[in-house]
């Protein structure tokens, strides 16, 4: 009782608060640890790197360029003049962000990207490889990634490559994200809690460790114009070919497909979609509407449609119906065959303590079929200088989960801790961890967990990370302890990771990982 008490008042706030709602969505996670530990300066950033922090859309990025024109920031507390960025907001992107106000007088793209990873469970005697790499020659990008997991044998399981000019052209393997992302999405900031509206991004290389729902061909935009063209077999619509162009006016674009599928009843399917985005006195308004299908009928049928405000003082709501059937959905933030209503509410009640309130209401779409809600409080205290205290509690359908946070910053220093605490009609089950961090010219990590369950449904979710663009989800359940350890030390223009993990459970388990990185 006395570790359990100690782990009590040392509890640790995760980036970007990960739980079950984003495990599922690996590129997310994978860019948020990215965007960790190489922030984005927003005194020199284009609007398609300010694009990739959470929180960040079309008008902020636009809104942060058209502000350094007149002046450079001079601290990230300067984002609070631009309207919509709330106290909260400001909160979450802090650690993808930096501000450096000297800049070169000429833009030099960023030099080799490489980033090489080995994992094994000794235990089991299997390996993960991963090798991705981005490389300029002459204003034009090259890149590229191989990745196997633990249960595969083939060394190339699964590759991605592409040479790009950003913004303007990709050949190869890419994402598309528009509109709202009913019919082309990719994984994006959007979950419960979150407080963010989907929008548009583009489309960008597709370097990710997920292996579905990315296109193989070529796009490219020209004066508000874009054509793509794609030809894949890798994806879980079988062998696909697909044509398609949009084009954005300000503040609406159109986008037009039409994809042959080498599967039954799916030949030479029409997509369209229709969307808004549009800011009016500090509001935010985001529509769209989707459909898709192979004759007139279908396309009555298969009518999508979301709906997102955003009143710029955290008061936000998104409204979403998607039909089962509308043919290509990749990746969209909302579920395929539901109806949803999400209200999100967060404000600054006195300068050191604020709270975000939040509801959800899900359903699928069949008769007589009854919403489900999901209710969440979140509290963040700031009593004294580098110290954070927060406190969450979430109720989704019998789960109840209570999260207390702890964390101390100082420089290079970072102490994490948390107790968690979950209970449901099964079963209950605690968390407990305490972490440690030391990050400059050399990082040391290190992490101990213990926990606690009755039932799998009262698992609790805990992440580890430490190798370079690596999230590691475990669902913990039953009873028993964890700890694994980083050490980083830079080597000429190499920087070397080693990590090691072990478990103790029913039985001892090891796993060992490395990294190489440019």
């Amino acid at each position: 009782m006395a570790n359990l008490l100690l782990l009590f008042f040392l509890a640790q706030i995760d980036p970007f608060g990960i739980e079950q709602e984003i495990v599922a969505t690996p590129e997310l996670l994978e860019r948020l640890s990215r965007l960790e530990q190489n922030p984005i300066n927003i005194n020199q950033a284009t609007k398609q790197e300010l694009l990739l922090i959470p929180c960040i859309d079309n008008h902020l990025a636009e809104r942060i360029i058209e502000y350094r024109k007149r002046k450079l920031f001079k601290e990230k507390g300067e984002l609070l003049l631009l309207n919509r960025i709330t106290p909260i907001m400001l909160d979450r992107i802090r650690p993808y962000i930096t501000v450096v106000r000297r800049l070169p007088k000429v833009r030099v793209p960023k030099d080799l990207d490489l980033t090489s990873k080995f994992k094994r469970k000794i235990d089991d005697a299997e390996n993960k490889i991963y090798n991705r790499f981005k490389m300029p020659v002459k204003g034009i990008y090259f890149g590229g990634l191989v990745e196997k997991d633990y249960e595969e044998d083939d060394y190339l399981d699964y590759y991605a490559g592409s040479f790009y000019l950003p913004q303007i052209f990709i050949v190869g393997d890419f994402d598309l994200d528009i509109g709202m992302g009913l019919i082309f999405g990719k994984p994006g900031f959007f979950y419960a809690g979150s407080g963010i509206i989907p929008g548009e991004r583009g489309f960008s290389p597709h370097l990710s460790t997920y292996e579905e729902d990315y296109l193989r061909g070529v796009v490219g935009e020209w004066k508000n114009v874009m054509i793509f063209g794609s030809y894949i077999e890798t994806s879980r619509f079988g062998r696909e070919k697909l044509i398609g162009s949009s084009y954005g006016f300000y503040p609406f674009r159109l986008t037009g497909v039409v994809s042959n599928y080498d599967i039954e009843d799916r030949d030479r399917t029409a997509l369209l979609s229709f969307y808004l985005d549009k800011e009016l006195a500090g509001n935010l308004l985001r529509f769209e509407i989707a459909t898709g299908g192979t004759n007139i009928d279908e396309l009555k049928e298969n009518i999508a449609y979301a709906l997102g405000i955003d009143n710029g003082n955290g008061l936000k709501g998104i409204y979403a119906r998607i039909p089962s059937d509308i043919p290509t959905f990749r990746n969209s933030p909302f579920g395929r065959n539901e109806e949803e209503l999400y209200l999100h509410f967060e404000k600054r009640i006195i300068p050191t303590l604020s709270a975000i309130v939040y509801t959800e209401f899900k359903r699928d779409i069949t008769p007589l079929n009854d919403f489900t809600r999901q209710l969440g409080i979140q509290l963040n205290w700031k009593p004294i200088k580098r110290v954070s205290v927060n406190g969450r509690f979430k109720n989704n359908q019998g789960k109840d989960n209570f999260r207390f946070d702890i964390i101390y910053e100082r420089s290079s220093l970072c102490i994490r801790n948390r107790f968690e605490v979950v209970n449901t009609n099964e079963g209950n089950g605690f968390l407990a961890y305490s972490g440690f961090r030391y990050s400059a010219d050399y990082i040391f990590e290190m992490r101990f967990i213990l926990y606690e369950t009755d039932a799998w449904d009262s698992r609790i979710y805990e992440y580890e990370n430490g190798l370079p663009g690596d999230f590691t989800i475990k669902q913990l359940s039953g009873s028993g302890k964890r700890i694994y350890l980083i050490v980083a030390e830079k080597f000429l223009p190499f920087k070397v990771y080693l990590k090691w993990g072990i478990d103790f459970k029913e039985e001892i388990s090891h796993k060992i990982g490395m990294a190489l990185t440019i």
